[in-house]
């Protein structure tokens, strides 16, 4: 399970004038998914809740990259056999999106490296080591699979390169918080705050009318909360760090976030944290950034039209865009 490194600070409480809070704990995606509204009618939040819930489900069946029957698996298979293979209107829009985020990430985010990470380990929930072989690396980089091989024909996707793998585990969860706060605004729910494996985005606001408080986790010390962050209506926070998955081998560690550049694990930057009204594009971002590293990030978060991003490296330094400056409320020791 993915470690909460995004904190709901201020839990919430009802008024009479006020709609009430309704909560209620998914798990999905592989991690704990939070989800808080406030709704005038139980039955309102209740038929909300099921509505995701279901969406939810099929959402992981759908998009987790190795589930059989899921639409991810279908196009990894035909990508493999050669054939070309029809998708729904929404799966073209998000491949054709996740392309766009790659360009402009200049290759650092890539959902066709799925090989890659499958290569590394990192596909199942036991992450041992060994580090691959250096020559299946440079094999694979030799290849260089990229979600920008696919194209479209209609609603026909092909690929030029057979070895592509997709696997949208950068910009999933992403995707899944745009979707629920679509599918909440649906039944008339006009303040949620929803928390999947801790990234999250924001709809309205607090039943005082404040923004929620979301905690940032540090690195160094899992559970502690470093600084707070005032999310606004509409806006996503992801944080993405190297101290999520990993494995140990021979006194090294081996993050689960791979450059797609080299093949190897990214490293130079421990956690990086952005904000954007689009949850999809801070994912992608987040991951980006991270694999960029210390000297890489702001051009990177440039090109990805972030303005509002935070970073921390090895050394516990933190840097950050002046929008973040303004942002970051530090906690106290």
């Amino acid at each position: 399970m993915r470690p909460i490194i995004l904190f709901l600070l201020v839990f919430l409480t009802a008024c009479s004038q006020a709609p009430a809070p309704h909560s209620r704990t998914f798990y999905v995606f592989g991690t704990q998914v939070n989800v808080t509204l406030y709704a005038d009618d139980p039955r309102q939040a209740e038929q909300a809740f099921a509505a995701l819930n279901q969406r939810f489900q099929h959402f992981h069946h759908d998009w987790h990259a190795w589930e059989p029957g899921g639409i991810v698996a279908r196009i990894n298979a035909s990508i493999a056999s050669g054939q070309p293979i029809e998708v729904p209107t929404s799966v073209k829009a998000f491949i054709l999106k996740s392309q766009q985020l790659c360009r402009a990430s200049g290759g650092l985010f890539d959902p066709g490296i799925g090989a890659l990470i499958d290569l590394w380990g990192f596909h199942g929930e036991d992450w041992h080591g060994p580090p691959p072989p250096q020559h299946e690396i440079d094999r694979w980089r030799k290849q260089r699979p990229s979600i920008c091989d696919l194209a479209f024909q209609g609603g026909r996707l092909i690929s030029r390169n057979p070895t592509v793998r997709l696997d949208f585990g950068g910009n999933a969860k992403g995707l899944a918080l745009d979707m629920a706060l679509e599918t909440l605004q649906q039944f008339g729910i006009r303040h949620a705050i929803v928390n999947i494996g801790g990234d999250m985005k924001a709809l309205g606001s607090k039943s005082d009318g404040t923004p929620w408080h979301i905690g940032v986790e540090d690195p160094f010390q899992p559970r502690q909360i470093l600084a707070r962050i005032d999310l606004r209506d509409g806006e996503a926070v992801v944080t993405s760090g190297t101290y999520e998955r990993y494995f140990d081998w021979q006194g090294t560690r081996y993050s689960h976030i791979l450059d797609p550049t080299t093949g190897w694990p990214a490293h130079g930057l421990v956690s990086v944290t952005v904000i954007h009204p689009d949850a999809t594009t801070a994912d992608a971002a987040a991951t980006a950034l991270l694999v960029a590293g210390p000297k890489r990030w702001r051009a990177a978060a440039k090109r990805m039209g972030v303005t509002t991003a935070a970073v921390i490296d090895q050394h516990g330094m933190i840097q950050m865009t002046p929008a973040m400056q303004a942002r970051w409320h530090p906690m106290p020791p």
